[in-house]
């Protein structure tokens, strides 16, 4: 069969791609703009084309796209002129997944680590697991998949536009429930409700014992024969030797933990494979040291709750050093949901710099702003609008020898990182 796959640049859509490929499918994609990932993806073979046009349906039997159709692009020819469209979950449920023992890792927090810790378990076990990550894995030279030959399929399960229901998990691990996603649901109650039905579609239940939204859910399947539940709390700093501090991470670790156990996995296996496990791309991501010697770390953080874990982390690893959390907020809608916990979590940083909201599938939205957040925050924080260049001189300037910098954002911010590490002057352009 040959697939097309619209939006092929994702981080999810890609890994699907390549694992399409490796098991035999006539891949191609599209996407707006070339990117790193389209490059790579074009070394290894895949067909890739910028832009979008109904021409690339030509002798195609599916259009795998990305959901972020739904809000961009919905009109446009390639989607509405497809015979046979559907998004990339849905594609990798119906054909990826088919006939494979799955482990799906949902929660609002922590999905692509708890996932990549989980697939270096597996593989410790020698159980040669198909994998599909959000992220890229350092372990894996950066990439973002694995397709092995055994009964096993690891996926991340993301709760937004309820994606996660097209799956039907023997295992499911949920890591954590809380408010997110407001663009699609209306408060915590909706959230829940999805969490519920996707735990009803699992044999086994691995759940975080420990967090407030998980024990809502245990409520609401109180008194069901199925799933089976198996609650689990953070690991213990003597049960295994991570790289990585913070105890969100041991609380990731403990979900692999117990999710290995339940597949026969012995806790010796289990131990190395998480001791051996090098990180992610964009996940507390040590980036480097400057020649005044400003360490960065870089991270996916856009929610409070991964804000104050993570500025939390770096004061463990760090804790006599002043630390500087580098945001940019992620969507207005979010933003405007959760202003009082993000102005409260980024408290914890020494000094706290603010970009422009990122946001590229809301449409007549424009506050409340970075500004606005930054005001909240009150005087340690600095709001920087416009390019990010202004970001990386201000920190440039700033930034005193041994501080650590701590960039968080799902967008573009990244970039930052790059143009310090990057920059052999004071002056960024």
């Amino acid at each position: 069969m040959k697939i097309h796959f619209m939006g092929i640049g994702g981080s999810g859509i890609s890994a699907v791609a390549r694992i399409a490929k490796a098991q035999g499918f006539e891949v191609s994609g599209c996407d707006l703009e070339d990117s790193a990932i389209t490059r790579k993806l074009r070394t290894e073979g895949i067909e890739v084309i910028i832009g979008h046009n109904a021409s690339h349906l030509k002798n195609i039997d599916i259009l795998a796209h990305s959901p972020a159709v739904y809000y961009q692009s919905e009109n446009h020819p390639e989607f509405t002129k497809a015979k046979n469209p559907m998004t990339w979950e849905k594609f990798m449920a119906k054909y990826l997944m088919k006939g494979k023992t799955l482990i799906a890792v949902s929660g609002t927090h922590g999905k692509g680590t708890t996932t990549a810790m989980m697939a270096r378990v597996l593989e410790a076990a020698k159980c040669d697991p198909t994998v599909e990550v959000g992220a890229n894995l350092l372990d894996w030279g950066k990439e973002n998949f694995r397709s092995g030959k055994s009964k096993y399929y690891l996926c991340e399960a993301d709760e937004f536009r309820e994606k996660f229901l097209l799956y039907k998990p023997y295992v499911a691990i949920i890591t954590s429930v809380e408010m997110d996603h407001p663009e699609y649901f209306k408060n915590f109650d909706a959230v829940l409700n999805a969490f519920v039905k996707f735990s009803k579609k699992s044999d086994i239940l691995v759940l975080n014992s420990e967090d407030a939204g998980c024990n809502k859910l245990l409520k609401e399947l109180k008194g069901l024969k199925t799933p089976r539940i198996i609650r689990y709390k953070s690991l213990r700093k003597s049960q295994a030797k991570l790289k990585f501090p913070g105890k969100h991470i041991r609380s990731d670790a403990g979900a692999v933990w117990a999710a290995a156990r339940v597949l026969g996995v012995k806790d010796k296996v289990i131990k190395s494979g998480l001791e051996n496990f090098n990180g992610l791309e964009r996940r507390f991501e040590y980036r480097g040291e400057t020649a005044s010697g400003i360490k960065i770390y870089d991270d996916y953080a856009h929610h409070p709750t991964a804000v104050s874990v993570n500025i939390n982390a770096i004061r463990e690893k760090h804790p006599n050093k002043k630390i500087w959390a580098v945001f940019q907020p992620h969507m207005f809608s979010r933003l405007a949901t959760l202003f009082d916990d993000f102005a409260s979590s980024l408290q914890l940083a020494d000094r706290i710099i603010i970009s422009d909201v990122f946001t590229r599938r809301e449409q007549g939205i424009t506050k409340p702003s970075g500004k606005d957040l930054s005001r909240a925050v009150g005087p340690k924080a600095t709001y920087i609008g416009g390019d990010l260049v202004n970001v990386a001189n201000f920190l440039s300037r700033n930034a005193g020898k041994n501080d650590i910098l701590l960039v968080m954002g799902a967008g573009d911010i990244y970039k930052v990182s790059d143009m310090i590490l990057t920059s052999g002057s004071k002056s960024i352009s």
